[in-house]
């Protein structure tokens, strides 16, 4: 079975969040005056059922990519065990494993996230000042965050991108500058489009389009675009340098029509598209349960793409979903 929507889309990438909760206080995703509500860990997805959940993914599903997303999923105790009981599909399937992190708990484990099947890092980063990256987080980490960065190239995984989300008047002034920073390393900087959520009061003035982006960092760099089966970014190589470059414009170019994406939130509920008001199945009763059959759930899944719409709403709307926290969705 394939996870195929009614647009024929096909799905074989999904995004599981292991907690709702950050350490970070970003004012695009969590900005500290938010009303936002944190689960208690009862009403988390435990461990065995995430291991459950991804191995329904794969072996039923067809899924080939599993991220990991928070919250910060690092600040999950138990990340280790879930991670070694999931690598071991990797012998027999196509699976590749990735994690989204802050990077703030991510330097000591580096080896140890290796060892156990990860292959791809995105690791967040929209300052390289250091005054400036504690008013974006509200946290003095910067030091910490790019030294992580920097380990993690030197052990190469097969990916390690760097993400930045610009907003005017906060760090567009620094995109060329990221691209000075890194461009003879071996990483992928992403650069962000501005989204509105519920807790960022999201401001039009704030936004900063791709190709404006793209067309700032080509007074100082030529970037040769990149054929490749990317469907969320529009990625191109440095000319002369070792690093690339990628653009997501989830706002001003969207690209619903090729979307292969679904998330999980920390509670086991399916969340069809990171803008979608409201959440489907709720995953959790039944993988507690071995008296559901795994097809069964594979089943439920299913179905539950079968309401994903064929584009998200545009950003006249999205700044009305109150509820719509980054934090609870996963990334």
């Amino acid at each position: 079975m394939k996870l195929i929507d009614n647009f024929n889309r096909i799905h074989n990438y999904v995004r599981i969040s292991l907690i709702d909760k950050c350490n970070l206080n970003c004012i695009y995703c969590n900005p500290v005056n938010s009303n936002k509500h944190f689960h208690h860990n009862s009403e988390l997805m435990t461990a065995e059922e995430i291991i459950r959940l991804s191995n329904i993914l794969v072996k039923n599903l067809g899924v080939k990519k599993i991220r990991f997303t928070g919250g910060e999923p690092l600040i999950r105790k138990d990340i280790l065990h879930i991670l070694k009981n999931i690598s071991g599909l990797k012998k027999d399937f196509p699976l590749t494993l990735g994690i989204t992190t802050n990077g703030t708990e991510l330097n000591d484990k580096l080896e140890l996230l290796k060892e156990n099947g990860i292959d791809n890092l995105n690791i967040s980063l929209d300052s390289l000042r250091a005054q400036r990256f504690v008013a974006i987080t509200g946290k003095n980490y910067f030091e910490k965050t790019l030294q992580s960065i920097h380990r993690a190239e030197s052990l190469h995984f097969n990916k390690v991108k760097v993400n930045a989300v610009i907003m005017k008047s906060v760090n567009n002034d620094e995109l060329i500058d990221f691209v000075k920073y890194f461009k003879d390393a071996n990483i992928e900087l992403r650069f962000i489009e501005y989204m509105p959520f519920g807790s960022n009061a999201w401001q039009k003035d704030g936004f900063v389009s791709a190709e404006k982006m793209k067309n700032k960092i080509q007074t100082a760099f030529k970037l040769v675009k990149l054929e490749d089966d990317n469907r969320i970014a529009d990625n191109y190589a440095v000319a002369g340098h070792k690093c690339k470059v990628g653009f997501i414009s989830s706002i001003s170019n969207h690209f619903c029509d090729s979307c292969n994406r679904l998330r999980i939130t920390a509670t086991g509920k399916i969340k069809l598209c990171l803008f979608s008001s409201e959440e489907q199945t709720s995953l959790k009763y039944y993988l507690v349960n071995r008296n559901i059959s795994d097809e069964e759930i594979a089943e439920r899944i299913s179905q539950s793409l079968q309401f994903k719409q064929a584009k998200h709403p545009e950003v006249e709307e999205l700044v009305k979903l109150h509820h719509n926290n980054m934090l609870n969705i996963g990334g």
